[in-house]
C-alpha cells in the first residue's frame, strides 16, 4: 500500500497487472511487479527511435518511480518495493479529458509497458485513466475522469452484533460511503457527454467487488467507481 492504494476490484499500491512476457527487446531494468511472486519486463524501445506518438485515444505516460522504502522507513528489496500505477503524461493522441503534463492515476490492469532508456512508461487508452492528481496531493484532490465517482468509504464496524471485538481479517468493509468528487460524465458515441447522476455529499451504495480502492494514511479509505456501479442513494 502507499498513501494511496488502488484496486480495480483489487487493492492497489499504485501498481500494475500481469501482461505477456515478450521474448524480444525485453528490458530487465524498469520492471513493474504485477503479482506478489512475478515481475514482467517492459518492452524496450529500440535505440534508433527517439519518441513515441500515441495513436487514437491513447496517452503515453512516464511512470512514477517505485517507492524504495516502507512507511516505517525500511529499505525494500527490488521484488517487494511498491510499484506505481501513476505517472505524468508525456504525449497524447486524439484525447479530450487529459493533456500533456497531467499527472494521472490509471487502472491497474491496463496498458502496454514500454521502457525508454532507464525510464518505465506505459501506453494507455484514455478510458483507462482513473483521474488527475498532483504529485504531492492527497487522494481527496483527485479529479475523476468520465463517469467515475470518488467515494469516501464508511468505517467498518470493529465489533460484532454481540459485542465481540473482531480481528482485521474478520472485519467486513462496508460498500457505501460519501461522494467526494465526480467526473464530467460518460462520453457517448456521438461525442455528447451525459452528466453523472449523483452529487457530491450524497451517501451511496456501490457494488461490492467494483472500483479502485485507495488507502490514505490513518484509517481513511476511498474508492473510485463508475456510475454503473452505483446501486442506490441512501438517506
Amino acid at each position: 500500500r502507499t498513501s494511496a492504494g488502488i484496486q480495480a476490484g483489487t487493492r492497489t499500491i499504485l501498481g500494475s497487472a500481469p501482461r505477456k512476457m515478450l521474448a524480444r527487446n525485453a528490458s530487465v531494468a524498469p520492471c513493474r511487479s504485477r503479482r506478489a511472486f512475478s515481475c514482467v519486463a517492459s518492452t524496450a524501445l529500440p535505440k534508433q527511435f527517439k519518441s513515441v506518438k500515441p495513436v487514437g485515444d491513447r496517452v503515453f505516460v512516464k511512470v512514477d518511480k517505485a517507492e524504495a522504502k516502507s512507511i516505517g522507513g525500511v529499505l525494500l528489496p527490488g521484488s517487494t518495493a511498491k510499484q506505481n500505477t501513476a505517472g505524468s503524461i508525456v504525449a497524447v493522441g486524439d484525447v479530450t479529458m487529459v493533456k500533456e503534463g497531467d499527472r494521472v492515476i490509471y487502472s491497474k490492469y491496463a496498458g502496454t509497458d514500454l521502457a525508454v532508456g532507464e525510464d518505465a512508461h506505459v501506453l494507455l487508452k484514455e478510458d483507462d485513466v482513473i483521474g488527475v492528481l498532483g504529485k504531492d496531493e492527497k487522494i481527496t484532490h483527485l479529479k475523476p475522469l468520465g463517469d467515475r465517482i470518488l467515494i469516501k468509504g464508511a468505517k467498518a464496524e470493529s465489533k460484532s452484533s454481540g459485542g465481540v471485538l473482531l480481528s482485521n481479517e474478520n472485519i467486513e468493509k462496508p460498500n457505501f460511503g460519501t461522494v467526494v468528487a465526480v467526473g464530467e460524465g460518460r462520453k457517448e458515441e456521438d461525442g455528447k457527454v451525459t452528466p453523472v447522476n449523483v452529487q457530491v455529499g450524497q451517501t451511496v451504495m456501490y457494488s461490492k467487488y467494483s472500483g479502485t480502492e485507495f488507502d490514505e494514511e490513518g484509517d481513511e479509505s476511498y474508492i473510485v467507481v463508475r456510475e454503473s456501479d452505483i446501486l442506490a442513494a441512501l438517506a
